[in-house]
């Protein structure tokens, strides 16, 4: 009983984490994701919406450490991936937000969003000779050129 008890109140301060990030309370939506987490500490999907709403409050450094806890549990988690890439993005880490995008990209190599994602970053991060071989949406046309 008392398992199924933190099971639906896992549930219930996630929804209310979405709810508060509607409503752009970030710092609520920050706490209910932060409570769910204490009951299920294993859960990348969490991870990864208090890795977002703590980006979408304008804190992408705060954000890195719960991306990077999601990939832990599922490396394969394209949208912790590119969760992070923006982030490191935003950081002006390009090349760090670059090889986060050319993992997602591996896994989901048709993400136009992605790919645009990455263009973008290459030009603000200065590398339009880059930027040119991601308009070719060729993964491998970075290898040796960015560690991923």
């Amino acid at each position: 009983v008392a398992e199924a008890a933190e099971a639906e109140e896992a549930d219930v301060q996630a929804v209310l984490g979405v709810l508060f990030n509607l409503s752009l309370d970030y710092d609520a939506a920050a706490h209910a994701f932060e409570r769910a987490l204490q009951l299920r500490p294993g859960d990348y999907s969490l991870w990864n919406k208090l890795g977002a709403t703590r980006a979408n409050a304008m804190r992408p450094e705060q954000a890195l450490d719960p991306y990077v806890r999601a990939l832990e549990l599922r490396p394969d988690y394209v949208r912790a991936l590119t969760n992070l890439g923006i982030s490191y993005g935003n950081l002006g880490q390009t090349m760090e937000g670059a090889a986060c995008y050319l993992r997602a990209l591996e896994l989901n190599p048709r993400g136009a969003h992605i790919w645009s994602y990455l263009i973008m970053l290459l030009h603000k991060g200065g590398h339009p000779q880059l930027a040119e071989r991601a308009a070719a949406r060729d993964v491998e046309a970075f290898r040796g050129a960015v560690d991923f």
